[in-house]
């Protein structure tokens, strides 16, 4: 038997936003949209949407992952998980460190998500170098990469979209505290990190060990959060495929 209808006194309930109602709501930077909002919003037809353009690459504040209330609930639970294997607890609550956070918005919903989850029991942390000058919407510790570590000592680093070329997943093996680290963006081929490096991509040549597990790390692809995602080189309404979601775990006791 269907759920009775609850009448309500809002008429605005449960209404679905026109995109023009959905661009307005995401000049406000704590606005989360939903995956099917930011694809009926930007939906195009051409190969390359002007519109969508624009908005991502935007100098003051780029969007390189479009955040979405179905990524960041699958994350928060990932993440809510990890921290409960890490033995986290109100008494001792564990430090999920963020580097180069940008303006700060996913440790801002992250922190959100996981307060709802497990009160109390999870900090997370934004910082971010601040060479590339992004106007900040939340709060974010200017400090680089490696004091930060050093500094609040995490026990999970997330990092979104690693400069191309540049890796800084050593420094963060590297670090006694660290049980995982997290990389959000376009992997094995595409415009984050150092393809050896970072990712262990090798091109064919299977005889080297990639540096994450030479360091006691193993690599899981996160594949149920990548199929939420959306970035800056995807095109609504042609699909996204582009950025992904891997965890590196720590296997070998540093």
């Amino acid at each position: 038997m269907p759920k009775e209808q609850i009448p309500t006194d809002n008429p605005n309930e449960n209404k679905e936003l026109s995109p023009q109602e959905i661009r307005e709501k995401l000049k406000d930077p704590s606005y989360l949209p939903t995956h099917r909002e930011i694809d009926r919003t930007f939906k195009s037809k051409d190969f390359i949407s002007r519109e969508w353009s624009d908005f991502c690459f935007d100098e003051q504040n780029p969007v390189f992952e479009f955040l979405n209330e179905e990524f960041l609930n699958a994350f928060s639970d990932y993440l809510s998980q990890r921290a409960k294997e890490l033995g986290a607890s109100e008494e001792a609550p564990i430090t999920v460190l963020e580097v180069g956070a940008g303006n700060g918005r996913l440790t801002y919903f992250l922190q959100k998500k996981l307060e709802e989850r497990l009160p109390g029991q999870v900090k997370v942390v934004a910082s971010d170098s601040g060479k590339w000058g992004i106007k900040t919407a939340f709060p974010v510790d200017v400090i680089e990469h490696k004091e930060a570590l050093k500094k609040y000592k995490p026990k999970i680093v997330v990092f979104s979209w690693m400069p191309y070329g540049e890796d800084y997943t050593a420094d963060m093996r590297a670090e006694t505290s660290v049980e995982e680290y997290v990389l959000i963006g376009e992997a094995d081929g595409g415009c984050c990190g150092n393809e050896w490096e970072t990712w262990g991509s090798s091109y064919g040549n299977d005889e080297e060990v990639p540096p994450y597990k030479a360091d006691g790390f193993e690599r899981s692809d996160l594949e149920e959060l990548s199929s939420q995602q959306i970035c800056r080189t995807d095109q609504p309404g042609q699909g996204y495929y582009h950025s992904s979601t891997v965890s590196f775990e720590r296997k070998v006791p540093k």
